[in-house]
């Protein structure tokens, strides 16, 4: 006999199960959380790390101060500078339809007049 519809799902069900997945990420897990209780020791000594600390502070203080520097003259350059104010071009002014019939029956009929 053929199992019914509900017996198949419920064997896809059972073949979907998660096997040793679970152990997997518990030992990722616990490794994960050893490395990071474990410390680092850092090279040198406490007294040349804080030196070498501080003069690379004292570096990026200065080259702040100089670009702070640079900007306050840039801005003040700007406030000083005089605009240029560009020349206002005239339009060119295009006659009506009438004025250009007109102009070219005027130019026509000095042509004639002079032969």
């Amino acid at each position: 006999t053929k199992p019914n519809t509900f017996q198949r799902r419920s064997e896809r069900r059972l073949a979907m199960t998660r096997g040793d997945q679970r152990e997997r990420d518990r030992a990722k897990a616990q490794a994960k959380h050893a490395s990071k209780l474990r410390a680092q020791p850092k090279e040198g000594r406490p007294e040349d790390r804080n030196l070498a600390d501080s003069a690379a502070l004292a570096a990026k203080v200065e080259a702040k101060k100089i670009a702070k520097q640079k900007a306050a003259e840039d801005a003040e350059r700007a406030e000083r500078a005089t605009p240029v104010v560009r020349k206002k071009k005239e339009k060119k002014k295009e006659g009506n339809l009438d004025d250009l019939l007109s102009a070219g029956l005027e130019a026509s009929k000095k042509k004639k007049g002079k032969k």
